[in-house]
């Protein structure tokens, strides 16, 4: 089975010989021990965790491997990576600095390499995935990007395609040229790759959720359904799958189709990774319109609301606790809120009706 590709491996990178070469030093086993712990920390997603041995493996990469080798700026794209990945900390200094660290890698690259080697594409995508700035990470991403085109490798341009999407799709820099980024990708991995790849099913999950963002409810829905079918086949749970599940709720609920999306919801209260025992999730929210002549005299409001979830999912009995503004605001929040559907309450592996409150506000910003 294909595997999607993973910037993680870049730990890997480490040369035998330079591996070999700590030996005659007192703390090698402490670099050792640090680099394997953060592989372990890393895989298992304990991000943390991953972040210190990173840091650690990267200080005494330091002294060993010298700044200017191959080998440090690898261990520097890890320790970015990890940066971006743990939210632990100071989060605007973790993720300049891990934008930092990422370009030193580049810069280490392009001096071994050159400007215009391949062997560039994964660490330009480190530094456009960890960067904060929009612009930044467009510009690390259309490197890459030209980098793939000219060397006239297919696979590695539709998979560089596929992470510049991922990456870009939700900035000011969206576009129809990044939407074409993905449509190219699908078309490629769809075409080369067997309906069970973790890769051509990414593409397929990220061009479905393009569609729906595109109110094109007709392409989205069949993507969706290949990504739940082909993950039964794979049998077992994946983010993949149950993002597909809550956005056909969205798509059914668009459509008006509501005994479609009742199904997605009992799968996605059913599905790893919760327990036998969860509360009701949200999965489509209708926003309440805002009364016409509320709005033009510049009135706000606000209406607080209980209501049960019933084993479908569906809400039930809504009622209003409390309220400010007037009967209207009252009456846009019951109509909003019957519409909006939910993952069940389970108890013991089974559904169950659930209870809830919310407030709407109204407000002329």
């Amino acid at each position: 089975m294909t595997t999607p590709l993973k910037l993680a491996p870049l730990l890997l990178a480490l040369s035998a010989s330079a591996l070999s070469a700590l030996a005659p030093f007192a703390n090698a086993d402490d670099f050792s021990a640090a680099f394997s712990r953060y592989q372990q920390a890393w895989s298992a997603g304990h991000n943390a965790e991953a972040r210190s041995h990173a840091e650690t493996a990267y200080q005494l990469g330091e002294a060993k491997f010298g700044k200017d080798s191959l080998d440090y700026a690898n261990l520097g794209l890890n320790l970015a990576k990890a940066l971006r990945s743990d939210n632990s900390g100071d989060i605007e200094a973790d993720r300049k600095r891990a934008a930092e660290i990422a370009s030193m890698s580049v810069a280490s690259y392009e001096a071994r390499f050159g400007k215009e080697a391949t062997n560039l594409i994964e660490p330009l995508m480190v530094l456009g995935d960890v960067t904060q700035d929009s612009k930044t990470a467009k510009d690390a991403y259309q490197r890459a990007l030209e980098i793939a085109e000219d060397s006239g490798k297919d696979e590695l341009l539709a998979i560089t395609r596929l992470n510049a999407f991922k990456r870009l799709a939700s900035t000011e820099f969206y576009n129809a040229t990044v939407y074409g980024y993905i449509k190219d990708a699908h078309e490629y991995l769809a075409a080369k790759h067997p309906a069970n790849s973790t890769l051509r099913l990414e593409a397929t999950y990220l061009l479905a959720s393009a569609y729906l963002g595109n109110g094109k409810y007709g392409k989205a829905e069949p993507l969706f359904l290949e990504v739940i079918e082909q993950y039964k086949v794979l049998n077992y749970s994946h983010p993949f799958a149950l993002g597909a599940h809550s956005r056909l709720v969205q798509v059914y609920e668009k459509l008006g189709e509501r005994d479609k999306s009742t199904e997605h919801c009992i799968a996605i209260g059913s599905m790893k990774p919760w327990d036998d025992n969860q509360q009701q999730l949200p999965l489509f929210r209708k926003e309440p319109d805002y009364p016409i002549e509320l709005a033009k005299r510049g009135k706000s409001g606000w209406a607080e609301l209980s209501f049960t979830v019933d084993e479908m999912g569906m809400v039930r009995e809504p009622k209003i606790l409390k309220s400010a503004g007037g009967k209207a605001f009252e009456k846009a929040s019951l109509e909003a809120l019957s519409a909006w559907r939910f993952a069940p309450k389970f108890e013991d592996g089974k559904p169950v009706k659930g209870e809830s409150t919310v407030r709407l506000d109204f407000m002329i910003h």
